[in-house]
């Protein structure tokens, strides 16, 4: 890989590459790119789409992410069904019996990671470490294994070790902690009011060595930590916490830059987004309007990132 990649994931409109898109991804050499449903007709399209993908700028490796978790974020799930493997499902199993547990985890992780290295995908956003709550937004809900920090930690470190057996990058979510928020943050700007010490003892502990490839931020105001910023634009919430007290040395991955939970401008939301210390941002529409002005106004990697992520493709041959 060389340092001629810019640190940015986007989203693309549909089945196909279009000339517009490629022209643009062949200029600016972004890092990866992300798959929905929308760009999901049948198995053979979405490998085909893949590999014109990877063709745009073939002297470096490209990630390919899907943000697929099982349950109800199955992003194939006109093809086939996933909802027997909710996270709350899991972490029934893992409380009620260990040994259906592990035997159910490393069924849905092999599927998915075949199924993942059949296409091409080489990233995958999961797991979740958000704890539940009762009564909170229903944005994570089913969504989280657990509300003990340990059983959330177990469940989100079998995954990260079946996954990377099968190569497969992971991006653990939604750091420090979505949980607590009463408001979705794709559409509003959550705040949570719990207290510091509240916080790192549940919420933040679930994050804390976890030994994924990348963390995704979360867009929500931690009002005791930071009162003003949400902690994709807080580099007291991401230099100070999570990368020294939470003890995280992989690659800090904003959430995606398009939720209403962000105002303002594209151009904004990129130069917040990286001088808080997110190494790299996630763009998921396929707006090529506002893909345009973000990458025109995004640098290329810088060397300290090129190193780590040198380091990562070192063993994804």
């Amino acid at each position: 890989m060389n340092n001629f990649f810019k640190p940015v994931i986007l989203g693309i409109s549909g089945f196909f590459v279009s000339k517009k898109e490629y022209f643009l991804f062949r200029k600016h050499k972004p890092i990866g790119y992300v798959i929905f449903t929308r760009n999901i007709a049948n198995l053979t399209q979405l490998k085909n789409l893949i590999s014109e993908l990877r063709s745009i700028n073939p002297e470096q490796k490209s990630l390919i992410m899907i943000d697929h978790e099982g349950g109800r974020v199955n992003r194939f799930h006109n093809l086939f069904d996933q909802s027997h493997y909710s996270a709350k499902i899991f972490g029934n199993f893992y409380q009620t019996n260990k040994n259906l547990f592990n035997k159910e985890i490393k069924k849905f992780i092999n599927f998915n990671s075949n199924l993942f290295k059949y296409l091409g995908i080489n990233l995958v956003a999961a797991p979740v470490l958000d704890l539940f709550y009762e009564g909170k937004s229903d944005v994570i809900g089913d969504r989280a294994y657990s509300n003990k920090v340990e059983i959330v930690k177990h469940i989100a470190n079998a995954i990260i070790k079946l996954y990377s057996k099968k190569k497969i990058f992971t991006i653990g979510k939604h750091v420090p902690g979505h949980g607590l928020s009463n408001q979705d943050s794709h559409f509003f700007l959550p705040v949570i009011k719990e207290s510091k010490e509240y916080l790192f003892k549940n919420d933040f502990r679930c994050f804390k060595n976890i030994k994924t490839n990348f963390l995704m931020t979360a867009h929500i105001i931690y009002k005791n930590m930071d009162k003003n910023l949400p902690a994709t634009y807080s580099s007291l919430i991401i230099k100070n916490i999570i990368k020294s007290k939470l003890k995280f040395s992989g690659l800090i991955m904003s959430d995606d830059l398009c939720m209403k939970a962000l105002s303002g401008s594209i151009e904004k939301k990129v130069s917040k987004s990286f001088e808080a210390g997110c190494d790299i941002i996630l763009h998921c529409s396929g707006n090529f309007h506002e893909m345009n002005k973000l990458l025109i106004v995004t640098k290329f990697a810088s060397d300290s990132l090129l190193a780590k992520m040198n380091k990562m493709f070192n063993y994804n041959q």
